[in-house]
């Protein structure tokens, strides 16, 4: 990430930086291994001491090939990483079937990814074609571990929070609840997921490369984020408006239990895009300390949230999840961000004001719908609501001019990147 965030950073800080991260892949290895028996011991399988000390080969794999990724990432080379990703993926899977069809048995989930990691790293040393030279003194890298470690710090705190709302839901609510809540959650952060990982593996380095520059910095800032809000609104709005549809098509009859606490989560879907694409600006401008301080902050908030939300069970739990990140945990963040970035807390919600209000109306408009076609079939409700909702969402937008520039714009891109396309493919190859 210090390489990617870095406007100037030279072949002497890369190369410590490999050799930090191969050494702490190292580290990582061989303390796997040293507590593989005692892994085996708490889950009370012997098999397991081989199995965990096989597995830790994937952080040395893994720390050998860090800096190449990060370099294709900085050169915005997507399509070598893309190709990275699936070829390695399709190596991982392969060898596991071979494994399997060998004879192998449980040994081919190890093996698996394994051979993943070990595919990948190969690549990433073909496709950058960078070679590190040995460890020097006065590189200037002692910024970069700096900011490495605040940022390890504020995942981590991340981690402790993203898993302390399923442990309270589990534990107010038993093993049942814990079950809609996880089947709810892996639903509604499905489509987020999927749009987030590309968009956010472009905007990083794009980001990067005007943060040099606060008055293009805070334009391109504000138009990244009018254009992530207008697509995740209307997702937003599909999950909360159809979320009994979609539980029945997707988990089945037995499910309905979930619909209330998906339709919560849908609520907080949108929070999670805006919050990631704040953490990338301010990891980008080099603000991992502060990021590290707002992890601190927010855990401190979810906690008592959730504590007051445990009063009313698991339910009660979800609510004060999804409400405090709605209502508290953003705008805090919004305001807090705007001490290290170039824009400001007003600037923040000029742009999102106007989709709540498109997205309040668009909501209010589904549900009269729902009302006055009432159909009971899951799938032709989706496949008629779907569109409509998009339609109406789309009207909505155009009465209101910043929402109504910011759908222009985004047709606009789609349009100039189809037609790139249609043109490349047919003008003929010299």
């Amino acid at each position: 990430m210090a390489t990617i965030q870095r406007d100037q950073i030279t072949h002497a800080q890369v190369s410590n930086l490999f050799w930090v991260n191969s050494a702490l892949g190292t580290v990582l290895c061989l303390l796997g291994i040293l507590i593989s028996p005692l892994v085996a011991t708490i889950y009370d399988e012997p098999r397991l001491t081989l199995v965990m000390a096989a597995m830790s080969l994937t952080f040395l794999i893994g720390g050998l090939s860090v800096q190449h990724d990060a370099l294709l990432r900085r050169q915005m080379r997507f399509k070598a990483i893309s190709v990275i990703d699936i070829v390695s993926m399709a190596a991982g899977i392969s060898a596991g079937i071979a494994a399997a069809l060998g004879g192998l048995e449980y040994w081919a989930l190890v093996i698996s990814p394994i051979a993943t990691f070990a595919t990948k790293t190969v690549m990433r040393w073909l496709s950058a074609r960078w070679m590190p030279s040995m460890i020097s003194r006065g590189s200037g890298v002692r910024p970069l571990l700096g900011f490495g470690a605040n940022l390890t710090g504020a995942n981590f705190i991340g981690y402790l929070a993203s898993n302390l709302t399923p442990f309270s839901v589990g534990y107010f609510g038993g093993p049942q609840v814990l079950g809609f809540f996880n089947r709810a959650t892996t639903l509604s952060s499905l489509p987020s997921g999927q749009l987030l990982a590309p968009l956010m593996s472009v905007m990083q380095p794009a980001l990067a490369r005007v943060s040099g520059d606060p008055p293009r910095f805070r334009r391109t800032i504000c138009s990244f984020m009018g254009k992530l809000v207008l697509i995740t609104m209307f997702v937003t709005i599909v999950m909360g408006v159809l979320a009994d549809w979609i539980v029945q098509i997707f988990l089945g009859n037995n499910w309905s239990s979930a619909v209330p606490i998906f339709r919560m989560l849908a609520a907080f879907s949108l929070v999670e895009p805006i919050a990631n694409f704040i953490v990338v600006c301010m990891v980008v401008k080099g603000e991992a300390k502060a990021l590290l301080r707002w992890k601190l902050i927010t855990l401190s908030v979810l906690t008592i949230s959730i504590g007051v939300g445990s009063f009313w069970g698991a339910f009660g739990v979800v609510v004060a999840y999804s409400l405090s990140g709605v209502f508290i945990r953003l705008p805090f963040f919004l305001l807090y961000s705007s001490k290290y970035l170039p824009v400001t807390f007003g600037e923040f919600y000029r742009v999102l004001l106007p989709f709540w209000f498109c997205a309040v109306a668009t909501v209010g408009a589904s549900f009269a719908l729902r009302t006055l076609l009432n159909i009971e079939n899951a799938l032709v409700g989706i496949v008629l609501f779907v569109p409509s909702i998009l339609v109406i969402y789309l009207l909505v937008c155009s009465l209101i001019r910043p929402t109504r520039d910011e759908v222009f714009e985004l047709f606009s891109l789609f349009r100039n990147f189809f037609l790139k396309r249609v043109c490349s493919h047919a003008v003929p190859k010299k």
